[in-house]
């Protein structure tokens, strides 16, 4: 494989559904050679779901991979090759939540870690909501919350939220649009 008219060899060591661990040869810009592992992963998207009043709605979502509940946003993987982030978080949000919406804008995307994985987070606020049925995996364990955004943010500061993807919207959310839209 080349990158960059520079050489590079990948070896994958694992092709799973969600995820995939490969070794990559590859030199760097400063010209070293280095021996990477890297997780690929195809994306994913959270949701910050609005209703009226400033509340939000909260999953409470037991997580096998760290044993113990955490609360968190909607959130899913990209599904489909090529799936528009966009299409995924309004699938997710009404898969677990319940919740159909009018508006979802982007607000901002992020890496939750480069140094091995390639995957990227789109972060949507999602408002116009509706009740609907949510469409649970039967593997996802959730309970559903409505909180104020002051109790959300205050689950926060008790550290009760360790999520980063739920962190970051939560907060970006607090400072930067809250009091744009009413």
């Amino acid at each position: 494989m080349v990158s960059n008219g520079r050489s590079e060899r990948t070896t994958y060591i694992y092709k799973g559904k969600r995820i995939s661990l490969k070794i990559v040869d590859t030199i760097l810009p400063n010209g070293k050679f280095v021996k990477k592992e890297i997780v690929e992963h195809p994306g994913a998207v959270v949701i910050l779901p609005i209703l009226e009043n400033d509340k939000v709605i909260l999953l409470r979502q037991f997580r096998p991979s760290v044993k113990n509940w955490v609360y968190e946003l909607p959130a899913g993987t990209l599904d489909k090759e090529g799936e528009d982030p966009k299409e995924c978080a309004l699938r997710e949000l009404e898969e677990e939540t319940g919740y159909r919406a009018e508006k979802v804008e982007a607000l901002f995307k992020i890496y939750p870690s480069p140094g091995y994985c390639t995957e990227i987070i789109h972060v949507y606020v999602a408002r116009g909501l509706g009740k609907t049925i949510p469409k649970r995996e039967e593997t996802e364990v959730i309970e559903t919350l409505i909180l104020s955004i002051t109790d959300a943010i205050e689950l926060i500061r008790k550290e009760d939220v360790a999520d980063s993807k739920t962190l970051l919207a939560l907060l970006y959310y607090e400072k930067y649009f809250r009091n744009i839209y009413p």
